[in-house]
């Protein structure tokens, strides 16, 4: 043995204090709300969602309030004050959520009379839609502006329902309506009902497009920094959630020993 080799003690040792101190995440454990928002959230036909969403696997800490998804019977669905609406789409890239009213999903004759709404804190309507107007006891006449359309029983009383695809100024004949909803619909379905009554389902299943608004530079960066989007409900602010502590913007890179 050269009198200049190490013994293989000593490599070992050096072999280690190596790993130590060039690669020190091995060792460290990871945040765990890193761990958790890292997990989509998939309900359905309906997966690989995140940010700024959260429900079910993914905690609220993981998405911002007003974006909580529930999953019923394999549907996604997103409550909005009085509407709950039935979730088709996100492309989180254009940051759109496409989305039908529940209510409306198997008919058009709502228990409850109740017009869509929606939060406008963090959505606002998409483009290329039309409001169709539900009229519902009114026994208005068929004109060029009205469709009477069927006859809906609802609470087991039967009602005379008729619709327009046009935008409705207050009148008093609408008094005597039991009810008038507008739901919102894609502008190709709204001119497809003016010819075809028959296609009013289609049209309320079709749903309608919600841009969303919720730190999208700001989690980007987070994520191109090996971090995971996410929210401080103390502060009320967008958070990084890294694999050892949060931070406000980015994550740091691994500190590289030396030796």
């Amino acid at each position: 043995m050269s009198s200049h080799s190490l013994p293989i003690s000593s490599l070992l040792a050096l072999f280690f204090l190596f790993v130590l101190t060039r690669v020190p995440t091995i060792l460290s454990v990871d945040d765990p709300r890193y761990s958790t928002c890292r997990e989509t959230l998939t309900c359905g036909s309906v997966s690989n969602i995140s940010y700024p969403f959260w429900g079910l696997n993914r905690l609220s800490y993981c998405g911002q309030p007003g974006f909580e998804l529930r999953c019923e019977n394999d549907v996604a669905e997103i409550m909005m004050n009085e509407n709950t609406l039935r979730v088709l789409d996100i492309d989180p890239e254009r940051q759109i959520l496409k989305v039908a009213r529940e209510d409306y999903w198997n008919g058009y004759c709502p228990t409850k009379f109740i017009n869509t709404s929606i939060n406008y804190d963090h959505f606002n309507y998409g483009s290329n839609l039309r409001n169709l107007t539900l009229f519902y006891g009114c026994n208005l006449p068929t004109t060029p502006t009205f469709t009477v359309f069927t006859n809906c029983s609802i609470n087991n009383t039967l009602t005379d329902m008729s619709y327009a695809t046009r935008n409705m100024l207050v009148d008093t004949r609408y008094s005597t309506c039991r009810g008038i909803v507008v739901v919102p619909v894609y502008e190709a379905a709204a001119k497809d009902l003016e010819v075809n009554p028959m296609t009013i389902q289609a049209a309320l299943r079709g749903g309608f497009e919600l841009q969303w608004k919720a730190d999208n530079d700001e989690c980007r960066r987070c994520r191109d920094s090996d971090g995971v989007c996410g929210y401080n409900q103390i502060s009320n602010s967008f958070t990084c959630f890294c694999s050892d502590k949060p931070s406000e913007t980015t994550c740091l890179p691994p500190t590289e020993g030396t030796f």
